[in-house]
């Protein structure tokens, strides 16, 4: 089960910035980093890409339901764009909504 706080289990985020020297390598591992997310053994809330203001893709984020920021981290850890380089920068921190208009 995971990590109650005032009755919410911990929300997790995963923010990675890509990395441009590695562009090339995205196409080439993509489908292992899709297959790597869908095995993940907490629930993704959501996750997808982020585009930069030319519309070209520079990162992407993970939301999820997680026991603890260490399940995130080990299983960013694993992740093919992680492993080969495609993300520059990985960065996992705790997060608390504050307004939910869904």
């Amino acid at each position: 089960m995971a990590f109650q706080h005032r009755g919410f289990v911990m929300l997790a985020i995963r923010i990675a910035t890509s990395n441009p020297d590695m562009e090339h390598e995205r196409d080439q591992h993509m489908k292992r980093h899709r297959h790597h997310l869908r095995s993940a053994t907490f629930k993704i809330v959501l996750s997808g890409p982020v585009f930069d203001k030319f519309g070209s893709q520079n990162g992407a984020v993970v939301l999820a339901e997680v026991d603890d920021l260490v399940e995130l981290q080990t299983f960013s850890d694993s992740d093919p764009f992680v492993v080969h380089g495609v993300y520059r920068e990985v960065t996992i921190s705790r997060w608390s909504a504050t307004i939910d208009n869904r």
